[in-house]
């Protein structure tokens, strides 16, 4: 992976992540180090650390990415990729796109800026052409007074002798899939296995210059959501598609511009691939990051490194069919997919760079739960809840411990300013007791960034259910608890995940129903059964 990877173990992936925990946490980090020199050429550098998580050891190892210029690492001879769950040797365009990837930038070829074999300028759309002229002509003043040809060469779209690049075909041409097959895009909803033997429906194969390929993906995504009826603040019924389609526009439009246009890819017919799962949607585009990391796009400071520098600098002056832009140019479509992913309630989308592939998954059904939100609701005062807010809120009820560093990271792009703004609030209506002037520095009222670090539990009072009030779990949580039980043992039992099984757990012992033996997060901590007798 680009930007190396963690590896964790003591957690059952097939147990729905529970913590199982290792014998010696010692003897398997010194493993870890020497498999890492011994089989892996050239070897990373790994940090590990053990952990204590309900008295069960768990190794969390941090393996730190290579140069470019290193890769690809090699275990026992061959190299491997890491796609969906499972790890594949590497074959001969995938071993080339890394190599490239290690070139320097002087060395690298300018694939959107290739002529195209076979291609002439009747085989571009003239409205497109015309429309892009037009724009690229008010928007500089050095374009303005230009033959139409002589701009089309000066954007890239054609060679010097006229003839049309890859990036020209791809952004204006009637029909690039002619000459080009794999500049196209597939979708299709992914069926659950059910023992029909169906595995996708409404199978789509989309064709066109790169403004058709966007609107009709999109409108395919569209129509294949589903939707949600919520009032307004004017009082009318609104259908709301259950993904932002601002966050599904910004995906397509970043697979559409940066995906790789090599012979590696068009070469062997990669193209884009739309998938909608029960889960996800999940957009999978040929090649990775160029000139930026992983990090840097995902964080709140605007990070621009086209992987197509002609084509990109044509889409700016392009639009879709209804008229709406196709890229901004400021770099910020994944900080609006991340942004408007949260204000939806919806986990933080995934993104994941192989280096040879950029998938980005969004995730489908709210992180909070109907339970939740009528809880939020009654305990709230009725009053409208940022993303952040909620998640604070429902862990501090659940008794789990939080940070703002910790809450930035999860709803990023975020500001220390606004983390604190939005504590702020929930302290002044009553809803959070922490006093944010001793837990905070002061310095943060002034607008600076300063290093905060709030890791104490903050609860809030919450008057205790009846165990018909605790949760739809509580009932399972409380036949599971048999004698003394950890929490690991009570979420394998129950088939729970972590997160629900101690939302239960603390519901219980408001209620008086369970009693705790040790603290929250303590090494050896059990629970047992209150008997009414007690």
């Amino acid at each position: 992976m680009p930007d190396g990877g963690l590896i964790i173990l003591g957690v059952s992936e097939a147990g729905g992540f529970s913590t199982t925990g290792v014998a010696d946490p010692a003897t398997m980090e010194s493993g870890l180090a020497s498999v890492a020199r011994q089989t892996v050429d050239p070897a990373p550098y790994i940090e590990t650390a053990s952990i204590d998580h309900d008295g069960l050891g768990v190794i969390v190892c941090h393996v730190a990415p290579l140069a470019p210029s290193a890769k690809p690492a090699r275990f026992r001879g061959e190299a491997y990729l890491r796609q969906a769950d499972g790890d594949y040797v590497m074959g001969p365009a995938d071993l080339r796109m890394v190599e490239i990837a290690g070139l320097h930038d002087r060395e690298r070829l300018d694939y959107d800026a290739s002529p195209v074999p076979g291609a002439s300028r009747e085989d571009f759309d003239n409205d497109l052409v015309e429309s892009l002229v037009r724009r690229a002509q008010r928007s500089s003043v050095r374009l303005r007074g230009l033959d139409e040809n002589v701009i089309l060469r000066q954007l890239g779209a054609t060679t010097t002798s006229g003839e049309p690049t890859i990036g020209g075909l791809y952004a204006l041409g009637n029909f690039p899939q002619g000459l080009l097959p794999a500049l196209r895009v597939t979708a299709a909803v992914q069926l659950p296995r059910d023992g029909s033997g169906l595995r996708t429906q409404n199978l789509r194969v989309f064709d066109g210059p790169v403004p058709d390929l966007l609107s009709s993906t999109l409108e395919w995504v569209t129509t294949n959501l589903t939707t949600r009826q919520s009032y307004g603040s004017d009082g009318n019924l609104r259908s709301i598609p259950e993904l932002p389609l601002q966050a599904v526009r910004e995906a397509l439009a970043n697979a559409l511009v940066h995906r790789d246009l090599g012979p590696d890819t068009l070469g062997v017919g990669r193209s884009i691939d739309v998938r909608l799962s029960e889960n996800a949607l999940t957009i999978a585009s040929p090649g990775g990051l160029r000139g930026v990391t992983l990090r840097q796009i995902m964080s709140s400071s605007h990070a621009r490194a086209a992987v197509n520098q002609r084509l990109y600098a044509l889409t700016q002056f392009m639009r879709t069919p209804d008229g709406a832009n196709i890229i901004e140019g400021e770099g910020g479509g994944v900080t609006e997919i991340l942004r408007s992913a949260v204000e939806s309630d919806l986990r933080r989308p995934r993104m994941v760079d192989t280096g040879v592939q950029f998938t980005t998954i969004l995730w489908r059904g709210s992180m909070v739960d109907a339970a939740d939100e009528k809880w939020l609701q009654e305990h709230g005062d009725g009053r409208a809840l940022t993303h952040l807010q909620k998640q604070v809120l429902l862990r501090a009820r659940d008794g789990r411990p939080w940070s703002v560093d910790a809450l930035r990271d999860e709803f990023s792009p975020m500001s220390s300013r606004e983390a604190h703004d939005q504590l702020t609030k929930l302290v002044r209506w009553g809803l959070l007791s922490i006093d944010l002037a001793n837990e905070v520095p002061a310095s943060i009222t002034a607008g600076s960034t300063p290093h905060e670090k709030v890791t104490s539990t903050h609860p809030i009072d919450v008057r205790r259910p009846r165990i018909a009030g605790a949760g739809k779990n509580a009932s399972v949580v409380l036949s599971a608890i048999d004698g003394d039980a950890t929490l690991a043992q009570i979420t394998a039992r129950t088939a729970l995940t972590d997160r629900q099984a101690r939302y239960a757990v603390t519901q219980l012992i408001r209620a008086g129903l369970v009693r705790m033996d040790g603290g929250p997060g303590q090494r050896g901590t059990t629970y047992s059964r209150v008997m009414e007798s007690q």
